[in-house]
């Protein structure tokens, strides 16, 4: 049971990794296409940005490892929020800082894409888990 959570967790971790670097690295292309600035430093930022954020997000749903207690497991409930609380909250804060706009689009667009990663990896093995 927990190899499975653990498994999941990672390819979230993953995905999401690759997902939120290769948006991003396309949005910074579009939007700063004739401003001159170098490509290759911002790729590193970008990749290490979202790497220590997606990091940030997979410690804050380490919760789910609680699923392998057949008493959490059987709670619909409680699922749901240890499931999904952790990316909740990270949004929530996220969009309540005080943050430059573009900082905080990175940081919004993080949080999505490991929340909607998260869900698919959710429900495909949801039926596999209970």
């Amino acid at each position: 049971m927990t190899k499975k959570l653990l498994k999941t967790l990672f390819t979230t971790f993953i995905i999401s990794t690759v997902l939120n670097i290769a948006i991003t690295c396309i949005y910074y292309s579009a939007t700063q296409k004739n401003s001159g600035y170098d490509y290759k430093t911002m790729l590193q930022m970008i990749a290490s940005g979202a790497f220590l954020l997606n990091i940030i997000l997979l410690l804050m749903v380490l919760p789910v490892l609680f699923f392998s207690l057949p008493h959490i497991r059987s709670s619909m409930p409680m699922r749901i929020l240890l499931y999904f609380a952790g990316p909740v909250v990270f949004l929530i804060t996220a969009s309540l800082m005080h943050l430059g706009p573009i900082n905080k689009l990175f940081y919004l667009e993080t949080g999505l894409i490991f929340m909607l990663i998260h869900s698919i990896l959710y429900f495909r093995s949801i039926k596999k888990i209970v």
